[in-house]
């Protein structure tokens, strides 16, 4: 008797290791991207898997694996955080067996939600797949909340609920994730909210009125306490941050991106991944050489 409950746990013990590593070996697969440049290991960051997803959704390639990340996403939202916040989602480390670890932490809960929900977009329209969000819906919205539940009087959105500091690059993030959940909203047929659209405009103002900087046409890229953080001439965050803007739709100004690409400060190739594909997508929008060299 005994021998055959041991026979049985370990059967059961089998099936569950054969089934639990599916949503986590899709996730190390698209992190492996990500690894092989930084070799950081398996901390994996949610808004980096997001942008490089979005990437390879734009080319039609790793699309089995980002329908396995947005759900491992979706099954890892927190239902609230340690702040109070519901629909965020942590830092984790995850190990090539599949065990995985939460930081209890997050680098940017605003940027997390929107560049999520813009990959939903994204991967949607490089599969025609809308099951997964439908299923999801509820936590769809969650990611929306999440943005405009940060949102000040100001229009700007907080990185996290506990601090003050407000970055430009988050906050046109923010502003294009609420747009591609409105354009969710019409791709299945719901509803469109008036209330995101005016989230969106009163975030565009914002940055407008916080960030920009009309003496040189460019924008600050942080403030903290009150006080703003340049426009500088380092490479990052300064130079950097001045893409966001057009790449997001909040300006038609292309010139800062030009002078990145002609003038990075190092490599371009040198930059972090997510980096890379963010320049990538703003050259791309040009029609730049950069592009092709820039894209995973």
């Amino acid at each position: 008797m005994k021998k055959r409950l041991l026979l049985i746990i370990s059967v059961i013990l089998l099936v569950s290791a054969c089934e639990k590593p599916a949503h986590y070996r899709a996730v190390l697969s698209l992190w492996s991207h990500y690894e092989r440049a930084e070799k950081e290991g398996n901390n994996v960051n949610p808004y980096l898997i997001s942008v490089l997803a979005g990437s390879l959704a734009d080319k039609g390639q790793k699309l089995k694996e980002t329908r396995e990340y947005i759900s491992w996403y979706f099954e890892h939202m927190n239902y609230p955080d340690a702040s109070g916040l519901t629909g965020s989602i942590y830092d984790y480390h995850i190990d090539p067996g599949g065990a995985e670890k939460p930081s209890g932490a997050y680098d940017s809960a605003d940027s997390y939600a929107a560049t999520f929900l813009l990959l939903l977009e994204k991967y949607s329209a490089a599969t025609g797949d809308f099951s997964l969000i439908r299923k999801n819906w509820e936590k769809v919205q969650d990611c929306v909340y999440v943005i405009v539940a940060l949102q000040d009087e100001d229009g700007l959105t907080r990185a996290v609920p506990y601090s003050d500091a407000k970055y430009l690059m988050d906050n046109c993030e923010a502003y294009a994730g609420i747009l591609a959940y409105q354009r969710l909203c019409s791709a299945l047929g719901k509803e469109r909210e008036e209330c995101f659209d005016a989230a969106a405009d009163a975030i565009k103002e914002g940055i407008r009125l916080n960030f920009f900087d009309a003496a040189t046409g460019l924008y600050c890229w942080g403030i903290s306490g009150g006080v703003k953080s340049g426009p500088g001439t380092d490479v990052y965050p300064d130079r950097f941050a001045q893409i966001f803007p057009f790449l997001f739709g909040l300006s038609d100004d292309s010139g800062p991106l030009k002078k990145l690409i002609a003038n990075p400060g190092k490599k371009i190739v040198a930059f972090p991944l997510e980096q890379r594909i963010i320049i990538g997508e703003a050259a791309f929008r040009l029609n730049l050489p950069a592009a092709k060299e820039l894209k995973p």
